[in-house]
């Protein structure tokens, strides 16, 4: 019997369709990517699963005995409770715990007896007497191998917090995981240790994820949402096989379609050119004399027209091959000025952060203009804090940050956050960049959204729909340095081949802190850092930090 069974899931918000006719079931192990672009409906679909929301139509059922775990997009941790405090109440060992302890005292009782081994076994089943061990572990696989666990959970920063929410998870021996974007708050070491945790772990997991090598690591099933038809197709292999075979299906489809045009084409001037034949024949009078050759003529044009409806008949009663429905191909339009010097940004002996509060360095480096730098550490490390710091979203605390003449910093992280979410697109790249209207339209359509669009407020838009117009507005702007935080976290997988096309052209400086292995081999780095207990490191590159990684997330593991 399968896991989970859906029949035909129908799901609307007002007349936008977001699901049709989905069906599909999981088995007992299996590891599925759930992929489309951003508003296809994937967060909809876990939704449902999870039980969260109701299809307007359609079954799902899920086997009894099932235990999910759902991760969402956004997890919000608060409170002064400690990890360890959450940990053992989200995983039920401490509500467990005390079952147990007030069953222990009624075992005469043979329904209390009975209680006791039910809740025994469950609690064995999360290895509740070797459960601080392996919270610890899971933990230290996520990076807080050096964090008190006693610490309160307002401590942490976001993406601390969702390594928290996660390790929970992990540690409740769900059978089913429903992860939303699971890699997107995760820094490179806990999304390898997550990738390995998960290959060798016997639950099912449905993911929605852009990261393709931790897709490839994971996953042998693909469920994609159509953003045209909202319906769900189902291949097997791993996430690489899938675009391979998405692009061979769209080539080969193209392909058909052009060649059945050509035939219906050519039979239809032969038709055509039959139909003039008997139009010519049925009219053709000649004189008296030519009674003969009038009736030679009328009998060719009737066989004529014959000849152009049977032609017509075979067009009509051919298997039509559809044309395929592509999506406009998103570019994004970057074009960096050169730079009046060599000096993009420089920083002398400085201290980042809060004053009586977090703070990183003396740290002094320089990014030379037109370079290529990554910057990876662990949540916490102070990446952010780094890049706030370099384009003046903070006052250092000491030293100097001199930035080149003539740059103009492209700050995707910043413009996130101060987006004004009331203004339509149109009026904010009109009031940042000053183009007219015609070109403010003309630069939106280039980055994917239609007149109407552009006509509605900022906070209408999802994610990589705020990303898209903030790169948009670096377009407008011509600027020559691209200051760019975890920029894979939130564009579809269209918009971040894009985003890896034109980073490969772009003659600016680029700053860079990301954890996608793919995008970063992409970026083509000159120089990588690693930022960690407020010291900047210079390393080869980034390849031998993620194999540092790696050899440490397995090390973990053996001691689960």
């Amino acid at each position: 019997m399968s896991m989970i069974k859906a029949q035909k899931l129908h799901k609307s918000y007002g007349s936008l369709v977001v699901l049709s006719d989905v069906s599909f079931s999981l088995e007992r192990g299996q590891k599925v990517a759930l992929v489309g672009h951003n508003g296809t409906g994937k967060t909809t679909l876990l939704k449902i699963i999870a039980g969260l929301e109701d299809p307007d139509s359609g079954d799902i059922n899920i086997a009894k005995d099932v235990c999910i775990g759902y991760l969402p997009q956004d997890t919000s941790l608060s409170g002064n409770e400690s990890i360890m405090d959450y940990l053992r109440r989200v995983t039920g060992i401490d509500t467990l715990e005390k079952e147990i302890n007030d069953l222990s005292l009624e075992l005469g009782n043979p329904d209390k007896a009975r209680r006791y081994d039910e809740v025994h076994t469950k609690y064995e089943h999360l290895d509740g007497y070797s459960f601080a061990h392996k919270a610890e572990v899971v933990l230290s696989g996520f990076g807080f191998d050096s964090v008190e666990l006693d610490r309160p959970l307002s401590n942490f920063s976001s993406g601390q917090k969702s390594k928290v929410a996660l390790a929970g998870i992990l540690l409740k021996g769900v059978d089913l995981l429903l992860l939303d974007e699971p890699t997107n708050n995760l820094d490179l070491p806990a999304l390898i240790w997550l990738e390995d945790f998960l290959q060798k772990s016997e639950a099912s997991c449905i993911i929605v994820s852009h990261d393709r090598r931790f897709l490839d690591g994971v996953v042998r099933k693909i469920f994609e949402l159509d953003w045209h038809t909202h319906t769900l197709t189902i291949t097997r292999g791993t996430y690489s096989d899938y675009l391979e075979m998405v692009a061979k299906r769209i080539a080969s489809q193209k392909k058909e379609y052009a060649l059945q045009q050509e035939e219906i084409e050519r039979l239809s001037d032969r038709a055509r050119e039959k139909r003039a034949d008997s139009a010519r024949g049925s009219h053709w009078s000649g004189n008296d004399n030519d009674k003969f050759l009038r009736g030679f003529k009328r009998d060719r044009a009737g066989k004529s027209s014959k000849v152009a409806k049977g032609i017509e008949k075979r067009i009509e009663q051919m298997d039509k091959v559809e044309r395929p429905v592509e999506r406009k191909p998103f570019e994004i339009h970057l074009e960096a000025e050169t730079g009046s010097d060599r000096i993009g940004v420089l920083l002398s002996d400085v201290v980042a952060g809060y004053p009586k509060a977090f703070s990183i360095g003396p740290l002094s480096f320089e990014v030379p203009y037109g370079d290529r730098v990554g910057i990876m550490g662990l949540n916490g490390s102070g990446k952010s804090t780094l890049l706030k710091t370099i384009t003046s979203r903070i006052v250092p605390l000491s030293g100097k940050v001199e930035v080149g003449t003539g740059i103009r910093i492209g700050n995707m992280m910043q413009e996130h956050e101060t987006l004004p979410r009331k203004h339509s697109l149109l009026e904010f790249l009109v009031e940042q960049a000053h183009p007219s209207h015609q070109e403010s339209y003309a630069i939106l359509s280039k980055f994917g959204f239609d007149e109407r669009q552009a006509k509605l407020p900022i906070d209408t838009l999802s994610p990589g729909g705020r990303a898209r117009l903030l790169l948009a507005l670096f377009s407008a702007e011509s600027v020559n340095m691209l200051v760019l935080d975890e920029p894979t976290n939130h564009l579809d997988l269209e918009a971040l081949d894009a985003l890896e096309e034109t980073l490969a052209t772009y003659r600016g400086t680029i700053l860079l802190v990301s954890h996608d292995r793919y995008f970063l081999e992409k970026a083509s780095l000159d120089t990588t850092y690693v930022l960690s207990d407020g010291i900047l490191t210079k390393i080869p590159d980034y390849k031998a930090y993620v194999k540092s990684a790696e050899e440490r997330a397995k090390k973990l593991l053996k001691l689960l």
